[in-house]
C-alpha cells in the first residue's frame, strides 16, 4: 500500500512535516481528538477510532520506532512522547534556514523558477520556527541580488538561447565529417593548397627512401651464406640458382673437402728423421775419391821464390 506521507526518521530530522502531515491526515478523518488533549464535554473516543489512529502512527514510524513503542496501545501517549523527543528540531532549524536565507542570490539560479523555489522552501522552514520574511523583505532580497546591469542579463540570455539552438541543429543533423565523410562541396578553405604541399613533400621523401633502399647493396654477413649454391648474398630459403648448377656447386665442394682430407692423411703418414748437427750423411756409391791419405814428395829439395808474383804456378 503507498503511504501518503514519508515516515518518522529515527534522528527526527523530518519531524515538522511528518506531524504536520500527520495532523492533517487525521483530520481528514475525523480522529484528530484521539491525539489532542482530552476536552470536557468533548467528543467520546471509541475503540474503534482508538486504534485506527494507532495503525496509522505506527505504520508511519521507521522500523527501531516501531519496535520501542511496541507496547504503547495509548495513541495520545504515544504523540505525547514523539513530540517531546524531536520536538527540539524546531531549535535546530532556524540557524540552517537564516544562513540560506543570507546567503540567497538570484544570480546564482539559471531559471527565475529555480529561484522561487528556493525562496518558498527557506520561507516554510522560517515560517515553522514562527520567523517567516515579510513580503517587503522578499522583494528587497530580489532586488538587491540581482544584477545592476539589465542589458547585460539580457545580451545573456540571449547568448544561452543561440547556444540551445545551436546544440540543438547540431543533434538533428550532425556533422558528416565527423564521421569520416567527405567535406562538403560549397567550402572553400585557405590552407588547402598549403596541405596538398605539404602531403606532395611526404609522399616525395617516402617514394626517395623508398628508392635508395631498393638501390642499396644487400648486406652481407659472412658467417652465413646459401649451402645450395654457396653464395653469401642470400639464404637456401630465397635461392633460385637453376638445379644444374646447384649441383655443380655440390660437387665441387665435395671433390674440394676430399683432396683436401687426402693431402692430410700423406702429411699425417710421412716419417720424421731427426739427428745432431755433428752428424755425417752417408756418402754416395757413386762417389770415387779415396778416403786413404795421398803421400806428398818432400819440401826439403824443393827451390821457393817467395818474392814470386806466380801464386799458383801456372805463369811459367
Amino acid at each position: 500500500m503507498q503511504k501518503e506521507y514519508e515516515e518518522l526518521l529515527l534522528d527526527g530530522s523530518n519531524y515538522p512535516t511528518w506531524a504536520s502531515d500527520i495532523k492533517i491526515a487525521f483530520a481528514s478523518r475525523g480522529i484528530l481528538s484521539t491525539i489532542s488533549e482530552p476536552v470536557e464535554n468533548g467528543p467520546a473516543i471509541t475503540e474503534q477510532m482508538r486504534y485506527t489512529c494507532l495503525m496509522l502512527l505506527r505504520s508511519s514510524l521507521h522500523t527501531d520506532l516501531k519496535k520501542e513503542y511496541l507496547l504503547e496501545e495509548n495513541p495520545c501517549t504515544m504523540w505525547v512522547s514523539l513530540k517531546e523527543r524531536y520536538e527540539q528540531q524546531k531549535e535546530l532549524i532556524p540557524p540552517k534556514a537564516e544562513h540560506d536565507w543570507n546567503h540567497l542570490r538570484m544570480q546564482d539560479f539559471k531559471y527565475i523558477d529555480e529561484y522561487n523555489h528556493a525562496v518558498h522552501n527557506i520561507c516554510t522552514r522560517l515560517k515553522f520556527c514562527e520567523k517567516e520574511p515579510t513580503d517587503t523583505e522578499k522583494i528587497h532580497k530580489a532586488l538587491s541580488t540581482m544584477h545592476p546591469a539589465d542589458r547585460l542579463i539580457h545580451s545573456l540570455t540571449q547568448a544561452e538561447r543561440n547556444d540551445e539552438l545551436l546544440l540543438k541543429n547540431h543533434h538533428l543533423r550532425p556533422n558528416k565529417r565527423k564521421h569520416g565523410g567527405p567535406p562538403p562541396g560549397n567550402q572553400h578553405n585557405s590552407s588547402g593548397g598549403r596541405r596538398k604541399n605539404r602531403n606532395f613533400i611526404k609522399n616525395r621523401r617516402h617514394k626517395a627512401n623508398k628508392r635508395a633502399r631498393k638501390n642499396a647493396p644487400p648486406t652481407r654477413d659472412n658467417g652465413r651464406f646459401c649451402h645450395k649454391c654457396g653464395c653469401n648474398t642470400h639464404f637456401a630459403a630465397t635461392c633460385r640458382t637453376p638445379k644444374h648448377l646447384v649441383d655443380l656447386c655440390l660437387k665441387s665442394i665435395r671433390d674440394a673437402k676430399q683432396r683436401e682430407n687426402k693431402y692430410k692423411a700423406h702429411f699425417n703418414q710421412a716419417t720424421e728423421e731427426t739427428g745432431g748437427s755433428s752428424s755425417v750423411p752417408k756418402e754416395s756409391p757413386n762417389n770415387k775419391t779415396s778416403s786413404q791419405a795421398v803421400d806428398l814428395p818432400p819440401t826439403d829439395n824443393m827451390l821457393i821464390e817467395y818474392n814470386s808474383n806466380d801464386m799458383f804456378g801456372d805463369l811459367s
